[in-house]
């Protein structure tokens, strides 16, 4: 995980980079929209992010404990804070992969609180220069986590892992892995084979706790090839990847003949 300090450390670098708004960037190239603001800093910080970009998906899949926000004091440094319209209002434009979400809110856009004495929120949005100060709540209506930092003070945001372990699977190209030690349980991501990921605890016979580069979740044992880390580099993990997939290619024509 990232700490809180990173975090903003993070943000801040991004917004020097940010020339521009523009839609789908993520500051890397001058240009950013709002979510990029958040994936930019998140990337500066050593932390991947492969999922959609998007503020909706960020709300409902990369934030802890939204709630709603009536004033100011009920933010917290490094919060994501949202703007949202309900259905039937003005402007509503839910995405159609969020239906079945449950909620059916458009949290239209995004942005973090970088100083809540004074209130300070930053977001990227269509002005000059892209980037944005708002110094009151305004239409700031939703907040929470981003669940890939680390909001105690003084922690460091690192679980201690067990062992390093390789992602493996006889057949497909991903691993699923889970909220909770449960083959009914929510799917946080799809990991693809051939993966490093660290193993935090081994949870029973069936199950283990796992970081996939700050994102944690449960996965099946079975699927986890335990190495030794001094032992297993990145080359390693990436040659191990070639060959399951080589191999997979091979079981799928011999099928197929």
């Amino acid at each position: 995980m990232i700490t809180l300090q990173e975090f903003l450390r993070c943000v801040e670098e991004n917004v020097k980079r940010i020339k521009r708004y523009q839609l789908g960037g993520d500051g890397s190239g001058g240009g950013c929209d709002c979510i990029g603001l958040i994936i930019g800093a998140v990337r500066l910080a050593g932390v991947k992010w492969p999922w959609t970009h998007g503020s909706n998906y960020a709300a409902r899949y990369r934030v802890r404990g939204l709630h709603r926000v009536t004033k100011a004091s009920q933010l917290r440094l490094g919060d994501l804070v949202f703007k949202a319209r309900e259905p039937g209002e003005a402007g509503y434009a839910l995405p159609e992969k969020y239906a079945s979400s449950g909620d059916l809110r458009d949290y239209y856009h995004v942005g973090g609180v970088t100083s809540v004495n004074p209130l300070i929120i930053t977001h990227c949005t269509g002005v000059a220069g892209g980037i944005k100060r708002d110094t009151t709540l305004g239409q700031w209506r939703w907040a929470g986590e981003l669940n890939l930092v680390d909001y105690n003070e003084g922690g460091d945001g690192k679980v201690e892992a067990l062992y390093k372990a390789v992602v493996t699977a006889s057949s497909g190209k991903t691993v699923n892995l889970r909220k909770s030690a449960s083959a009914n349980a929510k799917v946080i991501e799809a990991v693809p084979i051939g993966t490093v990921v660290d193993v935090t605890e081994e949870t029973n016979d069936t199950w283990a706790k796992v970081d996939d580069g700050g994102v944690a979740g449960y996965m099946m044992r079975k699927f986890l090839l335990r190495s030794d880390e001094s032992s297993l580099s990145r080359a390693d993990a990436e040659e191990i990847k070639r060959l399951i997939s080589e191999a997979l290619t091979i079981l799928n024509q011999a099928l197929k003949a």
